[in-house]
């Protein structure tokens, strides 16, 4: 009786580890919006297809750029507000992230990353616009603003990659080797919880909407490939030689940083705001890494007084 119970169990152990392995996770095709809705939109650049979102306006555009691992989901609450005041809104997928494609054969460092926001910009027209970037998104934000000035007028920086000496434990994991495959051993819902209730300051602000959210995104094809891509080639973004080009952007720029940040604490802020000539810092009190979906109307407003 006893070894039989024993078996029973062990039996309900490896169903359960079957149900959580991701091995069992059934993968999303990339170029497809599940539940596409009229702000979804894509666009055929160099053979890699770019999932992008735009909330039509008459004013200034303004650019939204996600970070590591994230995709335009992230800036789905602020996306409207800014758009309500008049404002011409786009938020971009890099390659690798969100609907995009997540081509093998392709090289995820930041500088190409950027020279892709880059091209895309291009291919839509747009230059002056106002740049918003979090995290990475941040860094490529800043450094656009260096290396192709004609498309931005004004910088908004939150919670950005550049004074960093220690990538987050989540990120300089996903840069081990043999990263790729053994993420997706394991991969599945809660890693997605697990690293939200990371760059959230209140966890009970986390909905499973949204966990579903940045899960099936990151469960289309090739997506964990890319982000261990990614992590492989951000070693530059924590070198002291990296951030010797900031002082050197002179635009207007807002700082946003929510006060609990443990993944990019908040006296790089500070650091941010001494460096820049032309730089305010804003900190939201009670926040973490991810200003745009802990506390989205606080984000918002802080960009449209910033504008106004």
């Amino acid at each position: 009786m006893i070894k039989r119970t024993i078996i029973f169990l062990l039996l309900c152990l490896c169903n359960l580890g079957m149900v959580s392995c991701g091995l069992f996770v059934q993968e999303l095709p990339n170029g497809k919006v599940p539940s596409s809705h009229s702000y979804d939109h894509f666009v055929e650049i160099k053979g890699i297809n770019y999932h992008y979102t735009e909330y039509p306006g008459s004013g200034q555009p303004i650019l939204l750029l996600h970070g590591f691992a994230s995709s335009t989901y992230t800036w789905e609450k602020v996306a409207p507000l800014l758009q309500a005041k008049g404002y011409h809104v786009w938020a971009l997928d890099m390659k690798g992230f969100g609907w995009s494609d997540k081509p093998k054969k392709s090289v995820y460092a930041p500088q190409e990353l950027m020279e892709e926001v880059n091209e895309w910009m291009n291919v839509m027209g747009l230059e002056k616009v106002v740049f918003v970037g979090n995290s990475l998104g941040g860094a490529i934000a800043w450094n656009m603003a260096l290396d192709h000035p004609d498309k931005v007028s004004r910088l908004v920086l939150i919670d950005a990659a550049g004074f960093m000496h220690k990538m987050p434990f989540p990120v300089r994991l996903a840069g081990l080797p043999g990263a790729a495959a053994i993420s997706k051993l394991f991969f599945g819902r809660w890693m997605i919880r697990d690293i939200l209730k990371q760059v959230y300051y209140d966890p009970s602000r986390i909905t499973e909407i949204q966990v579903d959210a940045h899960y099936n995104r990151m469960r289309t094809e090739n997506a964990l490939f890319a982000v261990t891509a990614l992590g492989q080639s951000l070693d530059e973004l924590a070198s002291e030689k990296y951030s010797e080009r900031i002082p050197e952007v002179q635009l207007k720029t807002l700082i946003i940083w929510g006060r609990e940040d443990s993944w990019i604490p908040v006296e790089n802020g500070r650091k941010f705001e001494k460096a820049l000539p032309n730089a305010t810092l804003k900190i939201i009190p009670g926040c973490g890494h991810i200003p745009q979906e802990e506390r989205p109307e606080e984000t918002a407003q802080l960009i449209l007084d910033f504008l106004q």
